[in-house]
């Protein structure tokens, strides 16, 4: 028996693929597509079909949209350490932060409640913003199947401290079609320009007119709101200082008219020593109020100050105004869509069904 030589190349089985029988396999499931291409067509029909029939259920909506600009002065370290940080070409991005914040908030359960709780009069009936809201997406066709009491239901009150059970399902209902979810694309939207700083509410309703004051009406209440709590901590010392202020101002007011009255009472009755004596003390009391009282007055006055420069200032640029084009879902784009997501399934059906067919044919 002839032994193999050490030195003689041993060749293995090469079990991969090369260019050419790539090429070759690739044409032969192309041709497979081709001649399915029937079958493939019949599968797209029933995804084209439904993809148009959400866009024609889809209402026609009215997005509105509004601008406006905050005017916040910081002051303090901090715009100093900002100024000194750019010199070197760093940004502490607080300008940003600000209207993330801004934003953040306006899409909060606190301020959308406010709004939805205002009152309003749409297409003649006066009502909650909720309640013409429940109407305009016609919620209690969502609603329908429930039995806790939602499929007729209407806001009576908008007292949220004495909210049921059923009433708050009906506020997170509302905050999540503002907000939207994983399933329900958002109705209401924020954003900013980073280079101008310009923010934008948008919008979208199936009613006009419920846009444009939906919008505004946010607005007015996000800016209060906002406001109220930037200048929480700078009221309350304001506050503090006046009460202070004015609590001096009437002990110097009682000690002045305690003197003026000794002056007047001393006359001829008390000795020159005692009344003298009483006098001096009266005096010396006044005096004290009276610097006391100067000095109460210049802190009044720079906590005013500081409290007006902590108030941000909401500029509004523009606000919705009628007409505003209505927008309705796209049937060319729902038909596009349910023609690529058919032809994916029918694609990977018939070309599933070639490699079943040859791997049970192979020995």
């Amino acid at each position: 028996m002839q032994e193999d030589s050490p030195n003689q190349p041993v060749y293995y089985q090469d079990d991969e693929i090369t260019l050419k029988e790539l090429i070759l396999k690739l044409q032969e499931y192309f041709n497979e597509l081709l001649r399915n291409w029937k079958l493939i067509a019949l599968i797209c029909v029933p995804f084209v079909a439904y993809k148009l029939y959400q866009a024609f259920k889809e209402p026609t909506v009215y997005p509105a949209e509004l601008t406006f600009m905050v005017d916040e002065d910081e002051g303090g370290s901090y715009n100093a350490l900002g100024g000194i940080l750019g010199q070197f070409g760093f940004s502490a991005n607080q300008g940003y932060y600000n209207l993330d914040k801004i934003l953040e908030i306006s899409k909060s359960r606190r301020v959308l409640q406010m709004g939805l709780a205002a009152e309003i009069e749409l297409e003649d009936k006066q009502d909650f913003f909720a309640n013409h809201i429940i109407r305009a997406f016609d919620m209690h066709q969502r609603w329908r199947k429930d039995t806790t009491g939602l499929s007729d239901f209407r806001f009576q009150h908008m007292d949220y401290d004495r909210f049921s059970k059923l009433e708050n399902r009906a506020l997170k209902a509302m905050i999540n079609l503002m907000n939207g979810t994983k399933k329900q694309e958002a109705s209401y939207q924020t954003s900013y320009n980073e280079t101008t700083g310009i923010m934008k509410l948008e919008f979208d309703s199936p009613q006009e007119s419920l846009s444009i004051h939906f919008l505004d009406t946010i607005f007015h209440r996000l800016r209060g709101y906002y406001i109220e709590k930037a200048i929480e901590k700078a009221e309350a010392t304001y506050n503090v200082i006046k009460d202070k202020t004015d609590s001096l101002q009437n002990a110097l007011a009682a000690a002045e008219y305690q003197l003026a009255n000794f002056t007047d009472q001393s006359r001829g009755i008390y000795s020159a020593r005692d009344g003298a004596l009483q006098q001096t003390r009266l005096s010396n009391s006044v005096q004290r109020l009276q610097v006391m009282y100067a000095e109460a007055l210049k802190n009044l006055e720079i906590a005013e100050f500081s409290l007006k420069r902590k108030e941000p200032f909401f500029a509004l640029i523009d606000s919705p105004i009628p007409p505003i084009k209505p927008v309705s879902k796209s049937k060319l784009k729902a038909v596009i869509i349910g023609a690529l997501l058919g032809s994916l399934i029918s694609v990977m059906f018939v070309v599933g069904r070639k490699i079943y067919r040859e791997a049970m044919q192979s020995p």
